[in-house]
């Protein structure tokens, strides 16, 4: 056997090719370099620049935690997402369950800065002591919202809620908002119903099939869940007469056929009752982050909230009256300084206005008002403009 050896003269220095070896020694040295300055698991390690961007992200962020995709709240948090999101605000909108859930959440889920409930769960949990003493105390309300619409889904054999004395009724899950506010309903007006709980779109696809007479579905109209609903299921909305028991806890609503075509007839409405949603928080300690956090937020919010009213944002905007009161609970203490400070020149504003109709209509010969009576119109005047936004 012969071997056969090759002698090659080396290139000069300055154009002699880096071995291989030596190739593999660096590219190994630099992966270990920069796997030491990646981010350990645990934010140990993070370089200059993540270390900023990571304090920057959780100094601007609120979370809100709302409701189930196709849901008012989800979609309400949504939009303020949209609009006020910038370099110095980011607006987390979190999937919740319900309103109940949600008070839950906001008092003792880490994370949580906020949420969207009802007015009716805040005074039923302040009631009850469940989730501890003095809620109105340890909770503050950022605004009012809209209103929450009770739909009660029923079949053909149905015509009235008296109809569905000792047949089956979804109250949806336990323990949610639904559930404890249908209960309330049913029981001021004495229809003894035999109550199952399922989730709304379990709940409607046993009415469909007749295994259930009924479903209660209490959110802001347009409810997205009964867009699902043809004609050909034969299903319709019952009526929930305002009667005075009633009249301490809710407030009359309507629905509309033009919102619900294959559960309305054409041209026709459905009396029913509703809720107010309320945007709650805790009351942080005005020294802590989470404090200054929603102080931001409520700047922002309050000052952008024409934007929120204009296409294409929820309907439901068009309810929201920022200086409406939620009796028995404190407002935020920025949202009230916010108030104090930007409202009394909107009243103002709005007395100009209301001496400018008055003095062309005078002119057009109408008698001329004694202040007590002026007043009372003015009252009205302010109550029927604070929907405008203006």
């Amino acid at each position: 056997m012969r071997f056969c050896y090759r002698i090659q003269v080396a290139p000069p220095p300055l154009v002699r090719p880096l071995p291989i070896a030596v190739a593999l020694v660096s590219l190994l040295l630099s992966s270990t370099v920069s796997l030491a300055q990646a981010p350990s698991p645990d934010g140990a390690r993070l370089s200059g620049l993540e270390a900023q961007w990571k304090a920057k992200l959780n100094a601007n962020t609120l979370s809100i935690v709302a409701g189930g995709p196709g849901e008012t709240y989800l979609d309400i948090t949504h939009d303020l997402a949209v609009v006020l999101n910038n370099d110095s605000l980011r607006v987390l909108p979190i999937v919740g369950m319900d309103g109940a859930q949600n008070i839950r959440d906001v008092l003792y889920l880490k994370g949580v800065d906020a949420g969207i409930t009802s007015s009716h769960m805040l005074r039923y949990f302040a009631s009850t002591g469940e989730l501890g003493a003095a809620l109105d105390q340890r909770l503050t309300y950022i605004t009012r919202m809209f209103q929450e619409e009770m739909h009660i889904v029923a079949g053909p054999g149905i015509k009235t809620l008296e109809d569905l004395t000792g047949k089956k009724a979804s109250f949806s899950n336990p323990g949610s908002s639904t559930q404890i506010t249908a209960r309330d309903v049913f029981g001021l007006l004495s229809i003894a119903v035999v109550e199952v709980n399922l989730s709304q779109a379990d709940a409607i696809a046993k009415v469909k099939t007749g295994d259930i007479a009924a479903a209660v579905i209490i959110s802001g109209k347009p409810a997205e869940m009964l867009s699902r609903i043809s004609r050909d299921d034969n299903l319709h909305l019952l009526q929930v007469p305002y009667t005075r028991p009633l009249q301490n806890n809710y407030v009359p609503a309507q629905l509309e056929s033009a919102l619900y075509p294959n559960l309305i007839a054409e041209g026709q409405t459905v009396q029913t009752v509703a809720v107010d949603a309320v945007l709650i928080t805790n009351n942080w300690l005005p020294t802590s982050e989470r404090y200054h956090r929603i102080a931001t937020f409520v700047e922002s919010f309050f000052s952008r909230f024409a934007e929120l009213r204009k296409p294409p944002r929820h309907p439901k905007w068009l309810e929201v009256n920022l200086s409406a009161e939620f009796p028995g609970w404190q407002r935020f203490s920025t949202a009230q300084d916010w108030l104090d400070r930007v409202e009394p020149s909107k009243t103002a504003q709005k007395h100009d206005r209301f001496d400018e109709v008055q003095s062309r209509n005078q002119s057009r010969g109408d008698p001329v008002l004694p202040e007590a009576e002026k007043q009372r119109f003015f009252q009205r005047f302010l109550e029927w403009s604070a929907g405008d936004g203006k």
